[in-house]
């Protein structure tokens, strides 16, 4: 039986291209002219269906593992340069106090597993979301437009009234604040709750890697400086 018959033969059973080939070394223009009129049945149809699947599926297997390397490679440099940033910050009380704040209330699990990573500083305390505002705009530097706001707040809670105060303490427009959340009451402490918390909790978020992996650098920075 000759080369061509055999590439026939093999196609037949659901052989590819490349596997045939490899088998006999023929150039893959000279398969194409052998096999280009032959009708496969289902069964060879779905055996090269299902190859293609595994193929592609590994490649893009592949692909998001290298995507992972690359991004980790990233975030380790822009936490590096952190930690040296630090150094030159660090005799200024906003920059001290707001690094241990979010260390303390911050959002940080994207730095450890978590695929959400997106900075999120939250706090009912009026005074605390000024002094963080006024932390991200200094060492930030980021363009008022990246800043949202997210409140989440009881049942019970005005939410246009939540909404008009929040953008008056933190200065950002009411365009800018994403879905607000409520947070359903428990047994009687609705009352306790729109007492205690008028106008429910700010979320300030930068969707932004770059920011959230550079607080997480100042944290370590932080950290070695106090020997912890």
């Amino acid at each position: 039986m000759d080369n061509k018959s055999i590439a026939i033969k093999l196609r037949k059973t659901g052989e590819s291209y490349n596997q045939i080939r490899e088998k006999f070394g023929v150039p893959k223009s000279t398969l194409s002219y052998w096999l280009k009129d032959i009708k496969l049945d289902k069964q060879a149809q779905d055996k090269i269906s299902k190859r293609k699947y595994q193929t592609s599926t590994l490649k893009l297997i592949e692909r998001n593992k290298k995507q992972t390397v690359i991004a980790k490679e990233k975030a380790d440099k822009i936490i590096l340069l952190g930690k040296s940033e630090f150094k030159k910050y660090v005799k200024e009380s906003l920059f001290i106090t707001g690094v241990s704040l979010y260390w303390a209330e911050g959002y940080k699990k994207g730095a450890y597993g978590s695929k959400w990573k997106v900075v999120d500083f939250a706090n009912s305390d009026e005074s605390m979301i000024i002094l963080m505002m006024k932390f991200f705009r200094k060492y930030f530097k980021v363009r008022e437009e990246k800043i949202k706001i997210q409140i989440i707040a009881h049942p019970n809670i005005n939410i246009n009234k939540a909404v008009n105060k929040w953008s008056s303490i933190t200065k950002i427009p009411k365009k800018q604040f994403i879905k607000t959340f409520s947070k359903p009451n428990i047994s009687s402490k609705g009352v306790r709750d729109k007492k205690s918390l008028p106008f429910g909790t700010a979320h300030i978020r930068i969707y932004d890697v770059k920011y959230f992996f550079r607080i997480i650098g100042w944290i370590e920075g932080l950290k070695k400086f106090y020997k912890i």
